[in-house]
């Protein structure tokens, strides 16, 4: 006969007194006191069917129960509890070859640990999990036989620990606070004995998944492969969980447990899409996403943007098979054909129907993905994600190039222009890597060309670069949100300056609307425009010179060939510093009013983060999401390194406020998120979600994390664009019903979480919350709607608070 262990750690009363009650009565067969007992039990039941049996009656009808179940069964299993009065004490036992733990006749099955006479238990909220994790490391290392089920590890804490806050949400592991009643304590534990047994040796279908030894599903084997074989670690996985994809999504975390492959969720498959976008444009990381049956559509216009920024990665989604008949969440069935609406997106996918399929319909989207650039939509079968069939070393394709060279057709115009025009350039740079952008302010530097970056890619150049400020860099160009400088360097007053005397560069751009506040037709007849694009059919109808390059290459090339006479380059550089001499707001901007107006409490903070940025050295990636006060962000906080846009492709509310769980994970600096009350109310709330993966970030210490929720009570685009098309009032269709904020502190492990209401602007408080690190800060700000400057439009620079008389015209 087998022994198995039952452990108890932290061996005081009331914890072991009790598991070796249970398993004392559990060896004890079924008699005439425990029929009694139940008989007993079901009368007083009978008797009111209001009142509940207290919990001696509920343990003796469970122990009844529990007996009898087991007397129909083989008596090949006898239970022996192990107590320990410390972790300590178990490791040194298991380390023990004498100790009958290491005896090859008994195996550990259950552990009972009282967590709060543990010394060093961490009260972070993964707590439950690392200590699971800790003890089955024991058993590993000291060769411990063992056999876990789901019901193995039940954690017991105290009323007062602060742990409980964290008690929900672990999955395998039962905790629980101790409390007061032992007969429903001993109850609780009779289960979870029972459930083991039943789980890990009576249910043949349940135990055989406790037997079945790890093997990763093939097409999780094969995408890990691929991916690692193109980015190295530099991916991420994204996964909601579904049944279908359970095991697929089990394999992954298995295969890249340890690496650089970052493993995140999100509150619903809609944020794994911003998240994986806001990976690709920050920090250059492919992905992998796994979603369940029928939730390809969650990703809304997302899956678009996820394709106009060609951002490399797979996209796994379950879904029926062909055979089935109107299968639940399938959207391929005969009702329609979820295909059709990733064919209409222009997304590469395939559909693997069969096992026998895998390889070769693998090998297809692998192929599409270095073709295109991604993302690709990999239809999958419930019997192709489980399965762990070999698969053939067909289905990991060589890399092909994934960036070709075009033909650089154009570059020599744009050298013309460079190095020979007698007037001024300013370029709007897209998304840059790290290379790109050094390239970029280095040329700037030589050439005396003011750089501005964009509504949709707002730090892709700023003023700082690398510690040093970036005298050439005048701020935002867009639709919306653009500088005053930037204004005053293409206008002279109202009117923009004549085509000879200025060029305006589109770097790594489709030159779209969202670049800037001028019509098509203002662009062709009263702006010379240069686009540099890799991709011809991106580059627009008005471009006057098109250079055809990668925009790496376009800058080596121009930097190594740039030549301006000193002269040229004396006069370009003396519009900059001019510009540079404006002060970027005005006296408008500077009244103060409770509520205060988005252009004050920007104005503020940016000459407060500046100051950080010049005395401390501080740095951030800001997230900024679709609204007023999102724009008024972009227009006027001061930047370090390139920020994340939800104003991206569709300009969708709320995505930059999902991705940030994502974005704070991944940064290598503080973050500072900026979202208006209509995007927050739009989108599930990502608070818990963030603090969750926060905790458990390995810098989490060392970073600041700061969400400004700002809240005027509408949706302040559509109202700004009544007030100067209608003007009257927008009423009930741009109100956003607002929430009662929370304030306080609380602790999460490491991580001090504020929560506050701002209504002044607090200097001295702002400052040390935004720079003490281990923080994360959940702000509402009380602001008053307005219509007026932060590039909301150009009209609005032509009113009266806009116009600068006093100021000295350009040169």
């Amino acid at each position: 006969m087998k022994s198995l262990a039952v452990c108890v750690i932290g061996a005081t009363d009331p914890v072991s007194r009790d598991v070796s009650f249970v398993v004392d009565k559990l060896l004890t067969p079924p008699g005439v006191r425990a029929v009694s007992a139940s008989s007993a039990a079901r009368a007083t039941a009978a008797r009111s069917t209001a009142a509940c049996l207290d919990s001696d009656q509920v343990f003796a009808s469970l122990l009844c129960q529990a007996q009898r179940y087991l007397a129909r069964r083989p008596r090949t299993h006898e239970l022996r509890v192990f107590c320990f009065d410390s972790l300590a004490a178990f490791h040194a036992a298991a380390a023990e070859a004498g100790h009958p733990l290491r005896d090859g006749s008994i195996s550990l099955e259950l552990l009972f640990v009282d967590v709060s006479s543990l010394d060093g238990a961490d009260a972070a909220p993964h707590w439950a999990a690392d200590l699971k994790q800790r003890l089955m490391q024991a058993c590993e290392a000291h060769a411990v036989p063992a056999r876990f089920s789901p019901h193995s590890f039940t954690f017991y804490l105290a009323d007062d620990d602060p742990r409980r806050r964290f008690m929900h949400g672990h999955g395998a592991v039962h905790p629980r606070l101790r409390g007061n009643d032992a007969a429903a304590r001993r109850a609780d534990m009779l289960r979870i004995v029972l459930d083991h047994l039943d789980h890990a040796h009576f249910n043949r279908m349940l135990a055989r998944s406790v037997d079945a030894a790890f093997r990763p599903v093939a097409l999780a084997g094969a995408i890990d492969g691929f991916m690692r074989g193109q980015w190295g670690e530099r991916w991420d996985f994204h996964a909601f969980t579904g049944s279908v994809v359970a095991a697929f999504i089990d394999s992954m975390h298995a295969l890249d447990t340890g690496s650089n492959v970052r493993q995140l969720t999100g509150v619903n498959e809609h944020a794994l899409a911003c998240g994986a976008l806001a990976g690709w444009q920050l920090f250059g990381r492919a992905y992998v996403i796994a979603i369940t049956s029928g939730m390809i559509d969650e990703f809304k216009g997302t899956l678009s943007n996820l394709s106009r920024a060609r951002a490399p990665g797979l996209i796994v989604c379950a879904d029926s098979p062909s055979s089935g008949w109107f299968a639940f969440q399938g959207t391929i069935n005969q009702d329609g054909d979820g295909r059709e609406v990733v064919r209409a997106r222009g997304l590469p996918h395939v559909y693997i129907d069969s096992v026998d399929d895998i390889a070769a319909s693998l090998g297809q989207a692998f192929d599409a993905l270095l073709r295109t650039g991604g993302p690709v939509v990999v239809f999958a079968t419930p019997a192709v994600l489980e399965s762990c069939a070999a698969l053939p070393v067909a289905a990991t394709l060589p890399a092909v190039p994934r960036d070709p060279e075009a033909d650089g057709s154009g570059f020599d115009d744009a050298l013309q222009l460079v190095n020979h025009k007698d007037g001024h350039l300013l370029w709007q740079c897209g998304r840059l890597d790290g290379d790109e952008r050094a390239l970029a302010v280095a040329l700037s530097r030589r050439a005396g060309i003011a750089l501005a970056d964009s509504l949709a890619h707002p730090g892709s150049v700023c003023g700082w670069h690398q510690g040093r400020a970036v005298e050439t860099y005048l701020g935002t160009l867009g639709l919306y949100a653009f500088s005053r400088r930037v204004h005053r360097f293409l206008h002279d007053g109202d009117e923009l300056n004549p085509p000879q005397q200025q060029s305006l560069f589109f770097l790594k751009s489709k030159a779209d609307q969202l670049c800037t506040p001028f019509s098509e037709g203002r662009l062709a007849r009263h702006l010379h425009v240069v686009q540099v694009n890799r991709h011809a059919r991106d580059f627009a109808p008005f471009a006057d010179v098109r250079v055809h390059m990668t925009a790496r290459r376009f800058l080596e090339r121009m930097l190594a060939q740039a030549e301006v006479a000193p002269a040229l380059l004396e006069k370009r550089r003396r519009k900059i510093a001019a510009l540079q001499a404006l002060t970027p707001t005005l006296p408008v901007d500077w009244i103060e009013t409770v509520p205060m107006t988005a252009n004050y409490f920007f104005h503020r903070l940016s000459a407060l983060v500046q100051r950080l940025i010049e005395q401390e050295g501080y740095r951030y990636v800001g997230v900024f999401d679709v609204g007023r006060c999102g724009v008024s962000a972009v227009r006027n906080m001061p930047r370090t390194d390139p920020g994340f846009s939800g104003w991206y492709g569709r300009a969708l509310m709320g995505d930059a406020l999902m991705a940030l769980p994502c974005i704070a994970l991944n940064a290598p600096h503080h973050v500072l998120a900026f979202v208006g009350d209509g995007a927050r109310a739009i989108v599930p709330d990502i608070e818990a979600q963030l603090v969750a993966m926060q905790s458990q970030s390995p810098h989490a210490r060392r970073q600041n994390v700061t969400v400004f929720y700002l809240a005027n009570g509408v949706l302040s685009i559509i109202q700004s664009y009544l007030d100067f098309r209608f003007a009257r009032h927008g009423g009930a269709q741009v109100t956003v019903p607002s929430r009662a904020p929370r304030e306080g502190v609380e602790s999460r492990g490491a991580l001090a979480i504020h929560r506050r209401v701002i209504e002044r602007f607090d200097e001295g408080w702002l400052h040390g919350a935004l720079s003490e690190p281990g923080r994360i800060n959940f702000l509402d700000v009380h602001l008053a709607h307005n219509s007026s400057g932060d590039g909301m439009s150009l009209a609005s620079e032509s009113t009266w608070s806009r116009a600068t008389p006093l100021e000295e015209s350009l040169p």
